[in-house]
């Protein structure tokens, strides 16, 4: 199973997801294999590790994305108690 480069979730949120080389994901956090980044709404993984941790680390990943989601589309933006 290849890594998707793009998720899309319900109301068009796109996500793109972006395999790094060791040095461009060093530059972003020298300690992380996968980050989510929200402004970009971009997952980055790095591509140096086996295909079965990019799919865990992407399933991770995709579960800050859907956070993110939530709270953008199902909350207006604002946290509810």
């Amino acid at each position: 199973m290849r890594i998707p480069s793009r998720v899309v979730f319900p109301f068009g949120y796109r996500i793109s997801v972006r395999q790094l080389s060791e040095s461009d994901m060093d530059r972003r956090d020298p300690n992380a294999d996968g980050i989510w980044d929200d402004e970009t709404k971009t997952i980055y993984l790095r591509k140096r590790l086996p295909v079965t941790r990019r799919r865990y680390i992407l399933a991770h990943e995709l579960g800050h994305a859907w956070l993110d989601w939530q709270h953008r589309h199902l909350d207006n933006g604002k946290a509810k108690t």
